[in-house]
Order: structure tokens, then C-alpha cells, then sequence
């Protein structure tokens, strides 16, 4: 009856232990499920975020770069508008250019020219240096807009005719350039 007893109480033991293991061992994969649903929440709303983020960036450099574009447009325009304003002005430089060396040249040999003559070559000088001086401001004017016009005149107070006609060649150039990127 002893060993019976012992039997029973051993296998009631193992039982209940068993019984409890299965409850915790419920109870862990429950626990451990539980776990598992968060981590899946957890990463969802993580890549959720990331591609929010990601989103946002490229709408980012969509408007930057629409943006971008927008200001080169309005830069080309704008580079466009002053090189017509420049090619009358360069154009002008080549017709009104008279050298001082003409004028003395005139001054000396009096019969070879009137007084009149020689008069409207010195009007003509001077309204020629004007219009050098609003050259110059629109080549640098041109030059800020980006436009590359490599200036073939080093001292703007002895410009040569060759030298002002290169320079209306390439204005004119860069004119046509920028009205086919309109």
C-alpha cells in the first residue's frame, strides 16, 4: 500500500508537473506570440517611417530641383534680354570707333580735312567713349548672368575696331545661343 501510495503521489507529482509545464509552456509561446506581434508592429511602423522619410527627401529635391530649373529659366531669360540690350551697344562701339591718332593726324595736315571734319571726329570720339563705358558695364553686367563671353579687349580706354568687332561677333553669337535655349 506504501508503494502504491508513493506510485500515486509520484505520478500525481509528475502530473501536475506536467500540467504546469504545459500551462507555462502556453503560456511562454503566448507571451512569446505576443512578443513577435510587437515586433512585427514595431518594424511595420518603422518602415512606415523610413519610407515617410524617404518620401519627404524626394519630394525635397522634386521642388529643389523644380526650383532649380525655374531660377535657370528665369536666368537664361534674363541673360537673353541683356544680350539683346548689348548687341545695339557693341554694334554702336564698331561704328562710332575713331581713333585719336585720326584726329591728330587731321589736326596737322589741315588741307587734308575742314575744321568741321575734324570737329564732328571728335564728337564722334566722345560719343564713343560713352558708349565704351556702357559696354563695359554690360559685358560685366553679362558676365554676372553667367554668360561666357571671353573679352578680347585688355585696356578699355584704347579699345581697337578689330578688337570691338570680335567682340560684337560674340555677342551676337551668344545671342543666338541663348534665344534657341528659350
Amino acid at each position: 500500500m506504501l508503494v502504491e501510495l508513493l506510485a500515486g503521489a509520484a505520478f500525481g507529482f509528475l502530473g501536475g508537473l506536467m500540467t504546469a509545464w504545459r500551462i507555462a509552456a502556453k503560456g511562454a509561446a503566448l507571451a512569446w506570440l505576443d512578443d513577435l506581434r510587437d515586433v512585427v508592429k514595431v518594424r511595420k511602423t518603422d518602415r512606415r517611417k523610413k519610407q515617410a522619410v524617404r518620401h519627404a527627401k524626394l519630394d525635397q529635391r522634386v521642388a529643389a530641383d523644380a526650383l532649380a530649373k525655374e531660377a535657370e529659366r528665369k536666368r537664361v531669360r534674363r541673360a537673353h534680354s541683356e544680350l539683346k540690350k548689348a548687341l545695339p551697344v557693341a554694334n554702336e562701339a564698331v561704328r562710332t570707333y575713331t581713333s585719336s591718332g585720326l584726329i591728330r593726324t587731321m589736326s596737322y595736315f589741315p588741307d587734308m580735312a575742314s575744321r568741321h571734319d575734324i570737329d564732328t571726329e571728335r564728337a564722334k570720339l566722345v560719343q564713343h567713349l560713352v558708349v565704351i563705358d556702357q559696354l563695359k558695364g554690360q559685358i560685366e553686367l553679362l558676365s554676372g548672368l553667367g554668360v561666357k563671353i571671353v573679352c578680347p579687349i585688355a585696356d578699355w580706354s584704347r579699345a581697337q575696331g578689330s578688337e570691338l568687332r570680335t567682340l560684337a561677333e560674340k555677342i551676337d553669337k551668344a545671342t543666338k545661343e541663348y534665344a534657341l535655349k528659350l
